[in-house]
């Protein structure tokens, strides 16, 4: 097994930085978090993140373009469902890694200095985190992507050393479902372009969550299709025009 060491200013960069090392996907690795910023999170502190990335010894790289049509879908199915996916065992129940997953949080933001009251939520299919407090537009970052890398990191620290896999949703004051109607609303408007024009649009990269927030939208429209494309961090959607 390939391992690496990578760097960056926060610890979603540094994977990214050590994917693009490796030539791999996220799904493709083993992260492990050997030392987080020093002074908090996101570029507050002056230093860097590091990680080891493992390739993984089932990762099979297509070799034809059959193989990587139909590994693409497999990739595609698998993100549309990871992040909703929570596989309660007896082992690591819910709950505790709702405990351990809201401790990891309010250590990273009490560095950052940052007062917040955060609120857990369990359901059947996920944790929810409910970030509350003021001025916390700081933890969102443009269309949402300071909190996904907080929430990743959440879920890499949560989930380490355990067999079972919870996923753990940041939200701060109610982000997700004003973000998820935004991306509803996008997603109409640009179907209707797409079908004026006989043409495809090309969205902006986005996480799972909001790509499959997209599709969903457009699966039942009339002479519509969407297909994920490109690789993690540019994964993005395009909306086809069909036939």
């Amino acid at each position: 097994m390939k391992t690496i060491e990578a760097t960056g200013k926060t610890i979603e960069a540094a994977i990214r930085s050590g994917l693009l090392q490796l030539g791999k996907t996220e799904d493709e690795v083993d992260v492990e978090i050997i030392t987080a910023p020093s002074s908090g999170f996101l570029g507050f502190g002056s230093k860097p993140g590091k990680v080891h990335l493992t390739v993984k010894e089932e990762a099979v790289i297509p070799e034809t373009a059959a193989d990587t049509d139909r590994a693409e879908n497999e990739i595609k199915e698998t993100e549309d469902t990871a992040e909703t996916a929570v596989e309660a065992t007896e082992d690591y129940p819910a709950e505790e890694a709702a405990l351990e997953a809201k401790a990891f949080l309010q250590e990273v933001l009490d560095k950052m200095k940052i007062p917040v009251i955060i609120e857990k939520m369990v359901k059947e299919d996920r944790i929810i985190l409910h970030l509350h407090g003021e001025n916390l537009g700081v933890l969102i970052g443009k269309h949402g992507q300071t909190l996904d890398a907080l929430q990743y990191l959440t879920n890499l620290k949560t989930n380490q050393g355990h067999g079972s896999r919870h996923f753990v949703m940041l939200d701060v004051e109610n982000y997700r479902r004003r973000r998820e109607e935004t991306l509803k609303q996008l997603a109409l408007r640009l179907s209707g372009r797409v079908r004026r024009k006989n043409d495809k649009v090309v969205l902006e990269p986005m996480n799972g969550y909001e790509r499959k927030i997209i599709h969903i939208a457009l699966q039942d429209k009339a002479h519509i299709r969407t297909e994920s494309e490109g690789q993690d961090p540019y994964r993005h959607v395009v909306i086809y025009y069909q036939e």
